[in-house]
């Protein structure tokens, strides 16, 4: 299977993913809630392997052509991966209720939700979850998603610094995918609606590592279309 053909498998299987979640919503919400939007579904579950797999993705990206890189591009490329591996961790509680430990005394009295999770964490009067990976992390998502791919093909500093960084950068195809979900989502009347919109960006963020608009000298060779088109 070519970069291009994963590419748009992924973003296959996330239109299909947004469909079955209004089909659910459509059925009653009891079956909506049941496999997108309760703790531990299906959806829930495939959102973390899929952020693990992005991060494995983006880690063994660098990885083969650190030779070529900078320490601190080599670094930053790592983090990335890492990020990834953290936000599945965190997607299934690093598996807690899986493995069925409890929760330290720290999280039991400063996690909103008492489960082994950082994003749930409330320090002093700050929800991070309502503040930090709410809002914040939205805005520079979708910045990365929707405003990069438009700035790269127009300022070359942008493409200085996306090479330097060692940034995957988004296709066209990636940021219109991108805008129309997040247009869409507000649409599915369900309060768990956000399971969904996370297991989207999971499966688009796969589709953009592999098949980035700034490939990495060892991705040329396998690439399937003209990296110079957006």
């Amino acid at each position: 299977m070519t970069r291009q053909h994963a590419d748009y498998l992924f973003l296959g299987l996330g239109t299909c993913v947004l469909v079955a979640a209004f089909i659910a919503s459509g059925m009653s919400g009891a079956v909506f809630f049941e496999y997108f939007g309760a703790e531990d579904s299906l959806i829930e579950n495939a959102t973390a392997v899929l952020l693990v797999c992005a991060g494995f993705v983006l880690g063994t990206r660098v990885w083969h052509v650190r030779k070529s890189l900078s320490r601190t591009a080599l670094v930053l490329g790592l983090i990335y991966g890492l990020a990834y591996l953290w936000a599945g961790g965190e997607e299934i509680s690093w598996g807690q209720r899986i493995l069925g430990f409890e929760s330290p005394d720290y999280f039991l009295q400063n996690n909103d939700q008492q489960e082994f999770t950082f994003h749930n964490l409330v320090i002093g009067d700050v929800k991070l979850d309502e503040f930090l990976f709410g809002p914040v992390l939205s805005v520079i998502i979708l910045s990365y998603l929707i405003l990069l791919p438009i700035l790269w093909t127009k300022a070359d500093w942008v493409k200085r610094v996306t090479s330097a960084m060692v940034i995957p950068v988004p296709r066209a195809h990636h940021a219109v995918f991108a805008l129309l979900v997040t247009l869409i989502i507000p649409l599915l009347d369900q309060s768990r609606r956000w399971e969904v919109y996370e297991c989207i960006f999971a499966l688009l963020s796969l589709g953009i590592f592999v098949n980035p608009a700034n490939p990495l000298r060892q991705d040329a060779p396998n690439r399937v279309v003209d990296t110079r088109a957006a």
